[in-house]
């Protein structure tokens, strides 16, 4: 850890960090902040829920975010604190059940991948409501507005991204974000809706006319490839929403980053909302010795790493003027040789001023990643209580590891107890895997190196696995990659991805999906890659194959799984309700089913890998679609039962919102994956709305 930091740190566009020490027994903290004083020792369990009933009132509204719209939700996450949290809304246990579709929108965006090299659409975005529109991206970039009570296109844009050729996150949109101006000012673009393209363009869009805004940037785009270094057409995009904070849209970057050790940086762009000029950039790979995570890294001066990006969703408490990055791993995913040191600050939670992009504190949750472990969940912000009722402005930072890291939001301080841990050691030549790493108490995945349960779905299926896995090495997780293979589980896949957390603010209860789904990755050396690749398996299966040129190693990667069934028993996906205060688990429930097959009671109840999150609403409704048995469900957020389901047009690869609108309450969700009956892709927006009268009125 590192010192306090200035009271009134120097405020200018271009920053120079200052140097700080990275490590420790907290996981990689580090801080440009004062400290705030930990809460004195708690009291009982039972005096603590008197003292939850007695403030649930005062922290029903957002904690410390300004500046949010009347529209029911505004931004990707629901609100800038991204705790997808429905409000007004008369949706409860008790009402969920006249949920009723009312209407359905076609986009007409959608390919079974025929006409794209074998490529399918895929439809991830959640839509936002702006100004009275509901407004959303589809995988071919095109952004469109709809009224949201009747689902009638009111306009429809399309950057024309030219899609002859193949993109490293091919079809991959999952929305927009808004701005307008703090005063009166009408006129064209008044107000404004951001786009990040596929080929690296940042757009600003009339929100009442769905035309470009002529005043932002060139003609109403900026130019995202200007100033990257190593830039690769179609490999640097822009796949998530940005952050608009204040007059600053805040965009981040995706990068097909395992291709090479020295690909682009991860930069971090502020651009004028107004006129799309630049004004701050901040990179979290050090390339100087006073870069704030310059000390973990073994040559910082002149490094070439690429990635560390965030192309997930960012999250911001404009009060306090800062903005939360979710950072990645540094290039490439699976063998570091070439970036040894812990790598602060990729794999991180960052917090920097969003006026200035100063940084405040970071704090890494994998060191030296070696698994791809990068944090694809929107962080999540909170108030949290103490046992003694002392509140302090806290964040959420799910994982893919299946861990949840609770810190201080103004410095960036452990709220949990996090214990390091050693971990196995590479046996790659070349390699320096770090001795030890975080382990937060919330963890919601086995992380003890037992002998792994295969699952004896059938005679056939088991010998499939057990090939699969021979001579593979795992020694729990964190096992890092080998030249034999290494099972890594759960997975890049698994853990919390983009679905995020949604968080309950009047129960204090966190919401999160957590997948298991175990890959295997084996390192390959540079003198056999060729041959390897053009196999195209491991183990006998079909694997993906990345060069990662710059190394001594190519890559081969597949799941740990057989005709689409995970080898290990399950569960495989859970819908988890968390108490972010205390760190527990309050119920677990299996989510999504396998309808293409009868896997038995026992993996009935395991649920299946799914891609969205959740929503949960002021009543206490967690709303979640599964991915490939087409269902939106609905949840008690207390008890965890399923309460209320529907069947969708097509799989869904994204997370619900949920809006009043005339009194009215309203779910909505875009289905974009393989249609129910028939081929192709879908391409729906669904909107359900609470009809009717509640069985209690009835009954009066």
């Amino acid at each position: 850890m590192s010192g306090p930091c200035p009271e009134k740190p120097q405020l200018q566009q271009r920053v120079s960090d200052p140097f700080l020490d990275v490590g420790g027994a907290m996981g990689g903290f580090l801080c440009l902040n004062s400290r705030i004083a930990l809460p004195k020792a708690g009291s009982s369990r039972s005096s603590r829920l008197v003292t939850l009933i007695a403030t649930a009132l005062a922290f029903s509204a957002p904690i410390g975010l300004q500046g949010e719209s009347d529209d029911g939700w505004p931004h990707y996450g629901g609100s800038l604190s991204g705790d997808r949290y429905a409000s007004p809304s008369k949706i409860t246990a008790e009402t969920a059940d006249r949920l009723v579709p009312v209407w359905t929108y076609r986009t007409g965006d959608a390919a079974s991948g025929e006409d794209f090299d074998g490529e399918p659409s895929r439809f991830r975005a959640t839509p936002i409501l702006f100004e009275g529109k509901l407004i959303a991206s589809t995988g071919f970039n095109r952004v469109f507005a709809l009224n949201p009570g009747t689902g009638e296109e009111i306009w429809a844009f399309d950057p024309k991204v030219d899609f002859s050729k193949k993109y490293s996150e091919m079809f991959t949109s999952r929305g927009v974000a808004a701005w307008k101006e703090d005063s009166d000012k009408q006129g064209p673009c008044r107000a404004r809706v951001f786009l990040g393209t596929l080929d690296a363009r940042l757009l600003a869009i009339d929100v009442d006319t769905g035309e470009l805004c002529s005043d932002f940037g060139r003609r109403g785009e900026v130019d995202l490839s200007a100033g990257i270094r190593r830039y690769r057409k179609r490999d640097y995009s822009v796949t998530s929403p940005p952050t608009v904070v204040g007059n600053l849209v805040i965009v981040g970057s995706a990068i097909g980053d395992n291709g090479a050790a020295h690909l682009e940086s991860g930069v971090v762009r502020a651009y004028d909302a107004r006129d799309g000029s630049l004004v701050w950039a901040w990179d979290p790979i050090p390339r100087a010795i006073d870069h704030p995570g310059a000390k973990s890294w073994t040559k910082p001066k002149g490094n070439r790493t690429g990635g560390a990006n965030v192309w997930s969703v960012m999250s911001a408490d404009p009060e306090r003027d800062l903005v939360f990055l979710p950072t990645t791993s540094p290039s490439p995913d699976f063998y570091g040789g070439e970036r040894l040191g812990d790598n602060a600050l990729a794999n991180s939670v960052v917090s920097l001023k969003a006026s200035t992009g100063e940084f405040v504190w970071g704090y890494q949750t994998v060191r030296h990643d070696l698994w791809d472990y990068d944090l694809a969940s929107q962080p999540l912000l909170f108030e949290h209580l103490s046992l003694d009722g002392t509140t302090r402005p806290a964040i959420a930072q799910a994982t893919k590891t299946g861990f949840v890291f609770v810190l201080d939001r103004t410095t960036g301080e452990p709220l949990h107890p996090i214990e390091d841990r050693r971990v196995p050691q590479s046996s790659v030549p070349g390699e320096v895997a770090a001795k030890k790493q975080p382990f937060p108490k919330l963890r919601l995945h086995d992380t003890d190196a037992r002998p792994l349960q295969f699952w004896n779905f059938s005679e056939e299926h088991l010998a499939a696995c057990k090939r699969l896995m021979a001579g593979v090495r795992y020694e729990g997780m964190f096992t890092p990659p080998s030249l034999e293979g290494t099972l890594l589980y759960p997975g890049n896949p698994g853990g919390t991805n983009w679905g995020s957390m949604a968080y309950d603010r009047s129960s204090r209860v966190g919401y999160l999906v957590v997948s298991r789904w175990p890959t295997i990755v084996k390192l390959i050396p540079r003198n056999k890659f060729r041959a390897a690749e053009r196999e195209g398996t491991l183990n006998g299966v079909e694997a993906q194959h990345t060069e990662q040129n710059g190394t001594p190693y190519g890559m081969a990667r597949t799941d740990l799984v057989h005709n689409y069934l995970p080898c290990l028993e399950g569960p495989w996906s859970t819908l988890v309700a968390v108490d972010l205060d205390r760190g527990e688990v309050l119920w677990e429930r299996a989510v999504g089913t396998t309808p293409w097959v009868d896997v038995g009671e026992k993996a009935s109840k395991w649920g299946y890998i799914n891609s969205g999150g959740p929503i949960v609403t002021e009543g206490g409704v967690v709303f979640l679609a599964t991915t490939y048995d087409n269902m939106l469900r609905a949840y008690d957020g207390g008890q965890g039962n399923e309460i209320w389901n529907w069947q969708l047009p097509a799989g869904v690869h994204a997370t619900p919102m949920a809006y009043q609108l005339d009194g009215m309450d309203y779910v909505v969700i875009t289905a974009g994956g393989d249609l129910t009956n028939g081929t192709g892709r879908g391409d729906h927006v669904v909107a359900f709305r609470l009809e009717g009268k509640s069985p209690s009125s009835m009954d009066k």
